[in-house]
């Protein structure tokens, strides 16, 4: 577990480094392509992470199920969002390099999504707090 937090402290650090010099730059649109590669780079591990933890810690099929439902709603929330997301530029932003449309699409569904997920697990403490509540 040891390795898990030391990979951990190393995402924080290069996140953290991108961040400063993001700030410290004097024109930050050159970054935006630099904090774009490492949303992706992190994204990919998230996804990874997602897909083998619950495999390699099982824990009977009460698990499986839990796991699987957790699938199903993550797809279908990334779905929507990816859905609902437009390609289009913001309107008043200037770009040395205009992104692609792909990258608009996917940021603006990474928003979204984040959004929905964050939702949800709101939704999620509040009706588990209050079903805990009551059935004491």
């Amino acid at each position: 577990m040891k390795l898990v937090k030391y990979f951990s402290y190393l995402l924080l650090a290069v996140s953290a480094v991108l961040i400063i010099a993001f700030y410290a730059m004097g024109t930050p649109e050159a970054m935006v392509s630099t904090i774009l590669g490492w949303t992706y780079v992190l994204i990919g591990i998230a996804l990874v992470c997602l897909v083998s933890l619950p495999l390699i810690y099982r824990d009977g099929k009460k698990m499986e199920k839990s796991t699987l439902l957790a699938y199903g709603i993550f797809v279908v929330v990334v779905l929507v969002a990816v859905l609902f997301s437009s390609n289009a530029a913001l309107d008043g932003v200037n770009f040395e390099k205009e992104p692609s449309a792909f990258d608009f699409k996917f940021t603006d569904g990474a928003i979204m999504a984040a959004g929905l997920l964050i939702v949800i697990a709101f939704i999620s403490i509040v009706v588990g707090n209050l079903k805990s509540m009551f059935s004491k």
